[in-house]
């Protein structure tokens, strides 16, 4: 076999698949395209949190912004988790200067949001669309994962994959009503939303599995409960065996790598099951999910229960990212996104603040933008933990980062708000910031690139272009200067 083919599978019982990570035999002799013909495939994900920057009443909008531009740039409290994973920062970069526009009183303009923060401008920043009118609460264009699983993910064995993280809204005063989705396609004049799969074990066998008969649920009910049983890996070993003498040493060590960790991902599948507390519900049928923490009636002081409002975010997080880095090495989807916390969110922060509050909450405190730092630096070290595991993953003549796009957004900055006035709030689209990675279509990394006054829609223009898709996100056009 002088060549195999990338779309190959291994294949096992009961509809079991496991697709292969780009191997040497299926490249060209310099490793820098298909031996079939035609690049290296680009991908491009995009990661949303539920926070601001800084603090209502501190005159200190972030912790984020370093001092120097250029590469090699400093950390401060809100991105010292980027010194971890190797120093991810050298592969991250920070665009900051950004801002969402707003109504001054001359009307809502292009890109921006009216006055009610937590529901109108978050629809600008997933779409680049403005408000239709002073009361529209809702998304009025696609999302750019969608605008680029349309445009490159025709061919893969999903257009996209859509992640939450956060598992439940927490509040029992309240529903989400929207600050739950960031993805969303457009059918015909109809804009669609996504939600997120919460479920690490629905996810995993999503990617894995594809036995559902038309007209027997018996048996795929019987062939779940087996397949749950099993390492898919033992399942697919005969087809393995027959690839392995076919490889060379480079490929089978690679093979063998990739194997791994899908087993390392069952394991830890296998042991985040739920554990009841005193105060914490469990999801009507869990499986080995971590349980579902209980809804509070307040979000902060005296009413705030530290025991409830978490669902094991952090391992729901790590697991999530490793099902998106599988996905991207298989070429199974070349579109991800991951809401990491919902807007406004309502999730337990004590855990890495220290703090008794919601997260949302802790922003509003009065305890300072170094608390809110806390928050922010939780949420990178989730995203540079994905961008690690794409850079330590083989590609081709490099590594799999480098054929990808990856954009991390927050719901708010730190400044003004139109809606109560206030000049120094957490309700606020002013100076935001952006984070990026990878390399694709000379996509910069590991650099701060001040770009004062652009849409945080310029950034997801720019990763977008940087996988091919030279497509604006709803009326916001252009990209960042120098960020390709």
């Amino acid at each position: 076999m002088k060549s195999l083919n990338r779309r190959t599978f291994l294949r096992g019982a009961l509809g079991t698949a496991v697709a292969l990570p780009t191997l040497e035999i299926m490249l060209n002799s310099n490793g820098t395209a298909w031996a079939s013909g035609g690049s290296i495939c680009k991908r491009f994900f995009v990661g949303f949190g539920g926070h601001a920057l800084g603090a209502d009443g501190d005159t200190v909008h972030n912790e984020v912004v370093p001092v120097a531009t250029g590469p090699g740039y400093d950390l401060r409290r809100a991105t010292a988790t980027l010194a971890n994973h190797g120093n991810v920062a050298a592969d991250i970069s920070i665009i900051s200067g950004l801002r969402i526009p707003y109504n001054t009183g001359g009307g809502i303009p292009a890109g921006g949001w009216n006055s009610d923060f937590h529901i109108q401008a978050l629809g600008p920043l997933i779409s680049g669309m403005r408000n239709n009118a002073n009361d529209d609460h809702g998304v009025n264009g696609p999302s750019s994962d969608q605008i680029v699983a349309e445009a490159i993910g025709q061919d893969t064995l999903f257009k996209s994959l859509v992640y939450q993280v956060q598992a439940s809204w927490y509040l029992t005063a309240s529903a989400p009503y929207g600050r739950d989705l960031i993805s969303y396609r457009q059918e015909g004049n109809s804009i669609i939303a996504i939600p997120g799969q919460t479920s690490p074990r629905v996810a995993y066998d999503t990617l894995f599995t594809s036995f559902v008969p038309a007209d027997d649920g018996d048996a795929a009910i019987k062939a779940s409960e087996l397949l749950k049983r099993q390492s898919v890996i033992d399942l697919v070993r005969a087809d393995y065996q027959r690839l392995v003498p076919k490889l060379g040493t480079v490929d089978r060590q690679r093979m063998q790598r990739h194997l791994d960790e899908i087993r390392d991902l069952e394991n830890l599948l296998d042991a985040t099951g739920p554990s009841q507390g005193e105060i914490c519900q469990l999801l009507a049928d869990p499986g080995t999910d971590p349980a579902i923490g209980g809804d509070n009636e307040g979000s902060n002081g005296v009413d705030f229960d530290v025991n409830k409002g978490w669902s094991d975010e952090d391992g729901r997080a790590r697991i999530l990212a490793d099902l998106v880095h599988m996905a991207f090495a298989c070429d199974m989807t070349r579109s991800a996104s991951m809401l990491y916390t919902m807007a406004q969110s309502h999730m337990n922060s004590i855990s890495y603040t220290g703090l008794a509050y919601d997260q949302h909450e802790v922003g509003h405190a009065y305890q300072g933008t170094g608390f809110v730092s806390d928050v922010v630096a939780w949420h990178y070290d989730h995203f540079g933990y994905l961008v690690a595991k794409l850079r330590d993953t083989p590609e081709g003549a490099g590594s799999l980062l480098d054929n990808c796009a990856l954009v991390y957004m927050n719901e708010a900055g730190h400044g003004y708000d139109p809606g109560s006035g206030d000049t120094i709030t957490a309700h606020s689209t002013e100076n935001m910031v952006c984070l990026t990675a990878g390399r694709a279509g000379g996509l910069v990394a590991g650099e701060h690139i001040v770009a004062d006054g652009y849409h945080p829609g310029n950034v997801l223009n720019s990763a977008m272009k940087a996988v091919g898709v030279d497509q604006n996100l709803g009326e916001v056009v252009g990209t960042i200067p120098g960020l390709i």
